[in-house]
């Protein structure tokens, strides 16, 4: 008799287990209460620090592409974080060969805030592009870039930080968050970014690497916990599985 009823309430605490489970599952993954990803004020750091720079002696972009009749086409540049292949082959010089280093660092504060934006975006997509690169030598020649600019980096780092706003309003995708959690000197801003990016931002892959980094980068409960339970919510999948992973792993120890 005591067997039997052991055995029973055994089986009663495992269907209950399961059935948590499982709703846990459904919650986290399915999306049933998913709620659409709106764009809201960044956080106000980052144009207050913009205001605060000194625009002075701002040089000129490279040399953007030209019409049949010689001018810039108005439709190509509509948006500031697209159409960045000029930018990107001189960024791309400055690291490996080291020229015009000055030049770089002062476009990072230029007086225009869509140079800024240019530059940055391109210095991202440079940045991802080349790290695993090893032919090119970029990831060595990277660690003396990251050396030369050391004092410049807060004007770096801002400058991203309003290329990643400015590619949640213009609804682009790019890797500025890699850049930005993996370069010298990144801290709580950041990963305040980070989470505003991981609920705002309307492509689906720069939410979900926000999330990630704000998770591995910060040991801030203050904003991973309320993060990850925001993006259960999320209306795609892959976020909300990230989200879900975050959570187990962060639970086992692993993060």
């Amino acid at each position: 008799m005591n067997i039997s009823f052991t055995f029973k309430n055994l089986i009663i605490v495992t269907a209950v287990v399961a059935i948590v489970v499982v709703v846990f599952l459904v919650h986290a993954l399915a999306g049933l209460s998913a709620r659409p990803v709106v764009f809201t004020d960044p956080p106000a750091f980052v144009e207050r620090y913009a205001a605060e720079i000194d625009h002075s002696e701002s040089p000129s972009l490279p040399k953007e592409p030209k019409t049949d009749n010689g001018n810039v086409e108005s439709s190509t540049f509509a948006k500031m974080t697209v159409d960045l292949s000029n930018e990107e082959a001189f960024v791309l010089n400055v690291i490996l060969d080291g020229n015009s280093l000055d030049v770089l660092l002062r476009l990072f504060t230029h007086q225009d805030k869509a140079q800024r934006v240019k530059i940055a975006s391109a210095f991202a997509a440079v940045n991802a592009k080349f790290s695993h690169h090893e032919e090119s030598g970029f990831a060595d020649k990277r660690k003396q870039f990251w050396l030369d600019v050391a004092e410049h980096l807060p004007d770096m780092q801002n400058a991203l930080s309003e290329a990643l706003i400015a590619s949640a309003k213009e609804g682009t995708t790019n890797q500025i968050p890699y850049t930005l959690a993996w370069m010298p000197g990144q801290g709580r801003e950041t990963l305040e970014l980070f989470a505003w990016a991981a609920k705002h931002h309307p492509v689906s892959w720069v939410r979900r690497s926000s999330i990630y980094y704000v998770v591995k980068l910060g040991g801030d409960e203050e904003l991973a916990d309320p993060l990850l339970q925001n993006r259960s919510y999320d209306p795609d999948y892959k976020v909300r599985k990230e989200a879900l992973d975050l959570r187990f792993k962060r639970f086992t120890g692993e993060l």
